[in-house]
């Protein structure tokens, strides 16, 4: 079974951009199209986890389990609200996302344009 890298590249990078993303690492801020939102400390490891694996599916227990900790491993309900909470501060359409997209029954994935939305 293929297993998704721990980090990818963007951990050496100072900043990440993908379309209206902008991420800058040093200092956890976050941009679209230029202009700064506020993320909290959750939303932005969320992020950080799908930005960093970006082109795997992240599945719902290994996002529960390295943003919240193995005791939430089974709370996928929580999961679902902050993907919906991190979709309406970064997509420019939280109904038809381009950036956070979900794999149905198995997680999610960053930056693919060819999934379902919830």
């Amino acid at each position: 079974m293929l297993q998704a890298p721990a980090q990818a590249s963007t951990e050496d990078e100072e900043k990440f951009e993908y379309r209206h993303l902008a991420i800058d690492w040093p200092e956890m801020l976050i941009a679209i199209d230029g202009e700064p939102v506020h993320l909290t400390p959750l939303e932005f490891r969320l992020l950080a986890l799908l930005v960093r694996r970006r082109g795997w599916v992240v599945t719902y227990e290994q996002a529960l389990t390295e943003v919240w900790g193995p005791s939430y491993v089974a709370d996928r309900a929580n999961l679902k609200l902050y993907i919906w909470y991190l979709r309406r501060k970064i997509e420019r359409d939280p109904s038809h996302p381009e950036l956070i997209i979900t794999r149905r029954g198995m997680g999610y994935i960053f930056g693919s344009r060819t999934a379902a939305a919830d």
